[in-house]
Order: C-alpha cells, then sequence, then structure tokens
C-alpha cells in the first residue's frame, strides 16, 4: 500500500512539472511571436524556468522589453536571460 501512495505521489508530481513546462513554453513562445522576435535561442527547464539568448543585432530596448515581459508573466517561473555573440537567424 506504502509503495502504491508514493508511486501516485511522485506520477503526479512528474505530471505537475511537465504542465509547468508546457504552460511556460506556450507563454514563451506567444510573447516572441507578438514581439516578431526570431533572433533567440531559448531552453525550458523541467520546472518551467527559462533560458534565453537573443542574437548580437537584438537592440537593447527589445532586449529588456521582451526579458520584461517574461519575467512578469504569471506562467513562467523564471527568466536567465543573456546576449549572444552571434545572431540566431538570417538578419537583413
Amino acid at each position: 500500500m506504502r509503495q502504491l501512495l508514493v508511486s501516485a505521489v511522485l506520477a503526479f508530481a512528474s505530471f505537475t512539472a511537465q504542465a509547468g513546462q508546457s504552460e511556460s513554453e506556450d507563454a514563451v513562445t506567444n510573447i516572441l511571436f507578438d514581439e516578431n522576435m526570431e533572433n533567440v535561442s531559448y531552453a525550458l527547464r523541467g520546472d518551467g524556468f527559462v533560458d534565453i539568448t537573443f542574437g548580437i543585432a537584438v537592440a537593447e530596448k527589445d532586449y529588456i522589453r521582451i526579458v520584461e515581459r517574461l519575467r512578469s508573466h504569471p506562467d513562467i517561473p523564471g527568466v536567465l536571460a543573456g546576449r549572444g555573440s552571434k545572431n540566431y537567424c538570417a538578419v537583413p
């Protein structure tokens, strides 16, 4: 009985972590789409935190605005953002 309870708790915990990651991914993609931002590379951790790097051609004001939007979104528990030394898409 005890093993069944532990298994159920672990399954529930992994399900809730996955749901958080899915919500974070939806929020990130929606924000980047709204901002028309393609010059980024990002990864989501299992806990929903976002690691994002912006290309070198991204203007400072755009970088700041987007990072603030990401950090203030309720479905994103945390953001680690930085500026890269290259671009992640073709820049005209």
